[in-house]
């Protein structure tokens, strides 16, 4: 999935839910691996998905980016750690600015600062 992509996604999103985490992970560097392990109460293979953290091989739990002000917050500044930006709660939406970029609105303040965050970095460094 492209970064333009996966800000459409989350601009259309009525709710929070956790893929959107994984997905922003992966751009992140975030990778999914899937295990099958043999079950011993009938011996079917049970799937077993979980993430590894970038830059290692050790296992992990992508950050709650869209629920949580403090993951959102941290992605924001890994992507623009220099710029100015704000986020809101009204009416039940969360608003989000990052430096001069445009005002994005989301389900929650966090999943706003997301957007605002990834359009940063789509401006920055385009749709990969």
């Amino acid at each position: 999935m492209t970064l333009s992509e996966l800000i459409k996604r989350l601009e259309r999103a009525e709710k929070v839910e956790r893929i959107f985490d994984g997905e922003i992970g992966a751009l992140l560097g975030w990778r999914r691996q899937v295990d099958y392990i043999k079950n011993d109460a009938n011996g079917e293979p049970t799937k077993r998905v979980f993430w590894i953290v970038p830059s290692s091989d050790d296992p992990g739990t992508v950050p709650f980016f869209t629920s949580s002000l403090d993951a959102a917050v941290d992605l924001m500044k890994a992507i623009a750690p220099a710029d100015v930006w704000g986020v809101s709660m009204a009416d039940g939406t969360g608003t989000a600015i990052i430096g001069s970029g445009p005002y994005c609105h989301a389900p929650t303040p966090a999943m706003a600062l997301c957007i605002a965050a990834l359009k940063a970095k789509l401006m920055r460094e385009g749709d990969k």
